[in-house]
């Protein structure tokens, strides 16, 4: 008869139940002594012009979405009208200091250089920025020179051949919106039109419109000068089919609707708000060794068209 073989009798046996209860003890103490812990998030500061405005809407949309599946801790920093590039500047360095991973920008000053940090990652969003991907910058914009374009292009086709247009433009020390400027006055020059271009600001816009009332159309520029533009010409009665613009928010999309704006060059600011976080969570989780730039699209929307299943994914985001 064979002997039955007991292998705890063994002196190596007893050994590696002794290893084997204290891998377990420790494995269990590690676990108690983590229960709660919280795994940190990164941290994005989102800094743009009059942050809490309505012109933003779309973008925060996409970007809380992308900040939901990335799981990322994003600030929309305070921020008034900017003065000058200072203002900003302050801001940008300030949460450089205070811990922020990364940064989302809009620059009021596209010739801004110095942003405060060069250890913070950056995306540059709604206007390109001087960039140097070896120290983490890329941008998620849309093309300033295409959407002038196809706002002239627009015009031309609503207004006829050779218009005189009235540009107003805010704040042309952004790159987009020279681009767009650009665009525009060469696509409605090119067709025997002319440009009469007026800087201004919300605050001189009535004033600015009166200059304008002999003009074929009035093309607008910024989304929220041409919310004031549309706002006055509903009080002055400013005759119909004349009011274009590039711009996004909630209230000129309403505008739009009404035929108060007669035509709308739209980007795409929830795709440029949800890239530009997920890249940068992406980064910062090392999924990706580089950032990358993304052109964002847009669309030219008439009154006529805003209900078209396309442009209402566009115009009304759902956020999922």
């Amino acid at each position: 008869m064979k002997r039955k073989y007991d292998f705890l009798k063994e002196p190596w046996g007893a050994n590696i139940i002794i290893v084997l209860l204290l891998s377990v003890a420790l494995w269990a103490a590690y676990n108690l002594l983590h229960t709660g812990e919280e795994k940190t998030m990164p941290r994005v500061s989102v800094i743009v012009e009059d942050s809490s405005s309505e012109r933003w809407t779309a973008f925060r949309l996409g970007i809380d979405q992308a900040a939901r599946e990335y799981g990322v801790d994003v600030a929309f920093i305070a921020s008034p009208e900017f003065e000058g590039a200072w203002d900003q500047k302050n801001l940008i360095s300030q949460e450089a200091a205070s811990g922020a991973d990364a940064l989302i920008l809009s620059l009021y000053d596209s010739e801004m250089t110095e942003i405060g940090s060069n250890t913070v990652k950056i995306v540059f969003v709604e206007t390109d920025g001087i960039r140097d991907s070896s120290v983490g910058t890329a941008a998620v914009v849309p093309s300033g020179r295409k959407m002038g374009e196809a706002l002239g292009e627009m015009l031309l086709k609503e207004r006829g051949s050779a218009p005189q247009v009235a540009v107003f433009a805010g704040n042309l020390l952004r790159y987009s919106e020279k681009e767009m400027l650009q665009g525009l006055t060469e696509t409605v020059e090119g067709a025997g039109g002319s440009i009469l271009l007026l800087e201004t600001d919300r605050a001189d816009m009535e004033s600015a419109l009166a200059k304008a009332r002999e003009a074929d159309a009035i093309a607008v520029l910024e989304d929220t000068l041409l919310m004031r533009a549309a706002d006055l010409s509903v009080s002055q009665e400013l005759p119909g089919g004349r009011l274009f613009g590039i711009g996004c928010s909630p209230s000129n999309i309403s505008y739009l609707d009404r035929g108060v704006i007669s035509g709308m060059v739209i980007p795409n600011e929830f795709t440029m708000g949800y890239q530009s976080l997920a890249q940068l969570s992406r980064c910062l989780s090392n999924d990706i060794p580089v950032m990358k730039d993304i052109e964002i699209g847009f669309s030219s929307v008439l009154t006529e068209e805003v209900h078209d299943p396309e442009n209402e994914k566009l115009l009304f985001p759902v956020v999922q």
